[in-house]
């Protein structure tokens, strides 16, 4: 007897990526799937085309925009013992996509809180066996991380570690959530043979955009990283955004970031949390490498690339 799957999908404006991304959902070949859209304030024909097209939906309206905290009312509501969040700009370009999911879960360990899909921008599912090509492992494979465009959760071990954190709105929400899991001891398995797509937006980082990334990363280290870890990692981090959000043209964004970022951390967070785990330890680590100056340097490379290729 097949055990009850809820996709919960966070919506805001995007009325017809949201269509297609339903759309790639009812196509699935598992019989028992809840799906929950949980739309934050839309201003445009989402909840209308909701109603109209998709009618055995479960549409949570919300008053205000929430953004990834969205998601989490949504598994709040969820009746599945295994949860599968997808952006509305994501598409399961396989009918197998929530099959494969379920089954991980079921022959992993009991430890497996996350089942971590691979997720590909792409614009069209007719691209599906071009991608699959590209990468050919098999997972489990233990990368301590996940992308929010394609994510099935055990709902145990989700309502035991807690949800996002509303303070941190976008960008880096995840990491704040994966790093619950692995201070829980939980287990984070990335399998790359099941497939997401993901149709990013063509439009460029908003300054806002960028200021909640550089903010969210000073609180993820002065949340989840010891005070050794802060003193080894701040300064390489602080060079980097530096000069990051001068390539990118916004310096404001910078120091309103550093301003929020050192300052008090919102309630919402609670007491520090560490571990001793090791998965918890090499995510800290990883993370924090990622934006050390080895790291800018790259990033500067490939910007005056972009340049030259833009304007000569």
């Amino acid at each position: 007897m097949e055990d009850v799957i809820t996709v919960v999908i966070a919506n805001y404006n995007r009325c017809n990526d949201l269509r297609e991304a339903l759309l790639s959902i009812m196509s699935q070949h598992y019989s028992k799937v809840e799906v929950i859209v949980v739309d934050n304030a839309s201003k445009d024909d989402s909840c209308e085309m909701l109603a109209r097209e998709f009618p055995d939906v479960v549409v949570l309206n919300l008053s205000e925009n929430l953004a990834m905290d969205g998601y989490s009312v949504g598994f709040r509501s969820a009746q599945g013992k295994y949860i599968f969040q997808m952006d509305n700009d994501s598409l399961m370009p396989d009918a197998k996509v929530l099959t494969e999911v379920v089954r991980r879960f079921e022959e992993g360990p009991p430890k497996l809180a996350v089942v971590a899909t691979r997720v590909e921008e792409c614009f069209t599912i007719s691209d599906n066996e071009q991608l699959c090509q590209q990468d050919t492992r098999k997972g489990p494979i233990n990368t301590g991380g996940f992308h929010s465009g394609g994510v099935g959760f055990r709902k145990a071990a989700l309502e035991q570690v807690g949800y996002y954190n509303r303070d941190v709105f976008l960008y880096g929400s995840e990491l704040f959530l994966q790093m619950k899991f692995l201070a829980a001891g939980y287990k984070i398995f990335f399998y790359p043979e099941i497939l997401m797509l993901h149709k990013s937006s063509r439009k460029a980082r908003s300054i806002d955009g960028l200021y909640y990334e550089i903010r969210n990363r000073y609180w993820f280290l002065r949340y989840f990283a010891t005070t050794s870890e802060q003193v080894r990692f701040f300064p390489a981090m602080l060079i980097h955004d530096l000069v990051y959000s001068l390539c990118k043209k916004s310096p404001i964004a910078f120091f309103r970031a550093i301003h929020d970022g050192f300052g008090s951390l919102p309630d919402s967070f609670g007491p520090q949390l560490h571990s001793r785990e090791p998965d918890f330890i090499a995510e800290i680590e990883k993370i924090g490498s990622h934006f050390n100056l080895s790291a800018l340097w790259w990033r500067v490379r490939s910007q005056i690339k972009l340049w030259i290729d833009q304007y000569f």
